[in-house]
């Protein structure tokens, strides 16, 4: 049976920390036996979860002979918070992650004033000073500070669940056009801040660009989120932001370019097939003819479209229209 990632496992096992003190919090006795049933573990993991609670400072007593076989929290604990501390690992990992990342508007004050205060405790510790190893060097970004207010506005709805009147400006439109909106969840694809959320007019999750919103107020009802809607699956089925039918493509790579295709992971279904003269063929599922070919066309005459036809043509096209831009 195939292991998971430590990092999957670990955010798994942050939720399940999470889930079982809300359980304790609430007051009620349930066994060792029960919460491993609920949780759907071993009994094992759950006195080790309970021994993290108490390293975090969550006094945690058993029955009335000391033992934890119905675990409960002192009743003090449940009136107060206790006080947690980062260890310096820890510092210089949310340190590092603010520097390389590039945060919206909204939010970079904010950051300003925590990272001055993760200094001051990273003090004489590991990680202390981790935000002058690392520099974020993008380009093409798009500036997003004259959209500071509808940023908020949107994190606002998306948490109150909130349905917002949107006027929208598309590329193909010659002007902005209004309707309801239920934003979903917010994603960043290649420097650009996107929303993604349902139209109730039209019953289709669309994706809207950030900065194309031209208005928002958020209105008096509420929605709930489709429960079919899964984020991941969309990202699985997409190059990038375009939602499109899915297909199977397939691109061959000269042998210098090789390297550079291997090293990184272009999309979640990538498979990469060797030839025996050195050159590499990239497969992978996704939809987004655009995107697809946007990046196709930026390595030039080291990648070729073997599937399907319909890219490779219009590929093709897109190279001769190109040539005839320089013939004169």
């Amino acid at each position: 049976m195939p292991t998971a990632h430590p990092s999957r496992r670990r955010e798994r096992q942050v939720v399940r920390l999470l889930a079982l003190l809300d359980t304790l919090l609430e007051g009620g006795r349930p066994s060792v036996h029960e919460l491993a049933a609920r949780f759907r573990t071993r009994r094992e993991t759950i006195y080790r979860d309970l021994r993290a609670l108490e390293d975090a400072g969550y006094p945690i007593v058993g029955d009335e002979n000391g033992r934890l076989s119905r675990p409960r929290l002192l009743a003090e604990s449940r009136k107060r918070a206790p006080e947690l501390r980062l260890t310096g690992p820890e510092i210089g990992a949310l340190l590092w992650a603010v520097k390389a990342a590039r945060p919206a508007p909204p939010f970079v004050d904010a950051l300003d004033g925590a990272t001055t205060k993760l200094r001051g405790l990273a003090t004489g510790r590991p990680g202390a000073r981790a935000d002058e190893t690392v520099a974020n060097w993008s380009s093409g970004e798009k500036d997003y500070s004259s959209h500071r207010d509808t940023i908020l506005r949107l994190v606002e709805a998306i948490l109150l669940r909130k349905r917002c009147g949107v006027g929208y400006h598309s590329p193909a439109s010659r002007s902005a056009k209004s309707y309801s909106f239920d934003p979903y969840k917010l994603v960043t694809v290649s420097g650009g801040l996107y929303c993604l959320g349902k139209v109730p007019r039209y019953g289709d999750i669309v994706t809207l660009a950030v900065d194309r919103i031209r208005s928002l107020q958020l209105a008096d009802g509420t929605f709930e989120v489709d429960p079919e809607f899964d984020p991941e699956t969309r990202r699985a089925g997409a190059f990038g932001v375009v939602q499109e039918e899915p297909m199977d493509v397939v691109v061959r790579f000269s042998e210098e370019q090789a390297p550079y295709i291997r090293e990184r992971q272009w999309h979640p279904s990538q498979k990469i097939r060797e030839l025996p003269d050195g050159r590499i063929e990239l497969c992978f599922h996704a939809g987004g003819t655009f995107e697809i070919a946007r990046w196709i066309l930026g390595w030039g005459d080291a990648a070729e479209v073997l599937a399907p036809r319909e890219l490779r043509n219009h590929v093709s096209n897109v190279l001769r229209a190109a040539c005839a831009n320089y013939s004169g």
